[in-house]
């Protein structure tokens, strides 16, 4: 089975030399260092391209046929064939862009033959980038409803994206623990529910996951306990699962709102007795422990 309020930190990318680059471009070993070569030293025959390499001159001659007949290199001497690279920024571009084109057309054959199959598993996202470009993606395509319960801080992040939801006619209904969501400003289709009517904070494991649904198809439930993960699932059963889950808290929300005095003075503040009465002991212990976040 494939936000916190920490920092996401992409971390820099350190340039690989340039034939290990090659390499990772699909260049064999002989061809990549042959044309390391040649940068460093140009135009070039092949016997100094042997020279600078390391590599066997018979090899060297194989490695610059299929060079050139990839497009990389070109001839600029005879009598003796002397060698410059082609472009660099012209090659490598089209490289960039071919391979693109091939990254996508594999992703819309994967997408056509695995869609049957994606609702028979629950997926494990893990980092915090990660998680946090899964539900950007359902958010963004979303069409009838969004539905979020966590803290306002882990909701805020995605103001934006939620607001734009709103306005395209998708109903946003927030479960927050807090007041208000910073960025998000009031809207006909967007429904801001205090958690048990009043918004208050219950503290971890509440304070560090986010749970999301999306047009009753898809849920996502993060954990922000240590490195971030979430689940995420296309079933059906499951889905109705977390759905009905969120519209129990809702309803709780407006009972709470009716009620509230009532409540505590039966139940205890945020329905204490009633939880220590039926809550397992250490319910919360694995999310904080950093385990697979619990579906519950």
């Amino acid at each position: 089975m494939p936000l916190s309020t920490a920092k996401v930190v992409n971390p820099r990318r350190t340039a690989p030399p340039l034939a290990a680059a090659l390499r990772e471009l699909g260049f064999t070993d002989y061809e990549a260092r042959a044309y390391a070569a040649l940068a460093s030293r140009q135009p070039a025959t092949a016997y100094e391209i042997a020279k600078v390499s390391g590599l066997p001159r018979a090899n060297v001659y194989a490695a610059l046929r299929n060079l050139e007949t990839r497009g990389a290199i070109q001839p600029v001497t005879e009598s003796p064939v002397r060698y410059v690279p082609v472009d660099p920024e012209q090659f490598f571009r089209r490289i960039q862009r071919a391979t693109a084109n091939l990254c996508d057309d594999v992703v819309r054959a994967m997408q056509r033959s695995a869609k049957a199959e994606e609702s028979a598993y629950v997926w494990i996202i893990r980092g915090a980038t990660e998680v946090h470009a899964k539900l950007m993606a359902m958010i963004e395509g979303a069409c009838e409803h969004i539905w979020l319960k966590g803290p306002v801080a882990l909701i805020e992040p995605y103001a934006g994206v939620l607001a734009a939801a709103a306005r395209r006619g998708v109903v946003v209904r927030l479960i927050v623990f807090g007041k208000t969501v910073a960025g998000l400003k009031p809207h006909k289709n967007i429904q801001l529910v205090l958690h048990e009517g009043d918004g208050k904070p219950h503290g971890p494991p509440s304070d560090r996951m986010l749970t999301a649904t999306v047009d009753s198809s898809g849920m996502l439930i993060a954990s922000y306990a240590g490195n971030a993960k979430a689940s995420y699932a296309r079933d059906y059963s499951i889905v109705y699962v977390i759905e009905t889950l969120l519209l129990h808290e809702i309803y709780l929300a407006e009972i709470h709102a009716a009620f509230g005095t009532q409540l505590d003075a039966r139940f205890g503040a945020q329905l204490g007795k009633l939880r220590r009465k039926y809550r397992p002991g250490g319910r919360g212990r694995p999310v904080l422990e950093g385990d697979e976040p619990a579906i519950t």
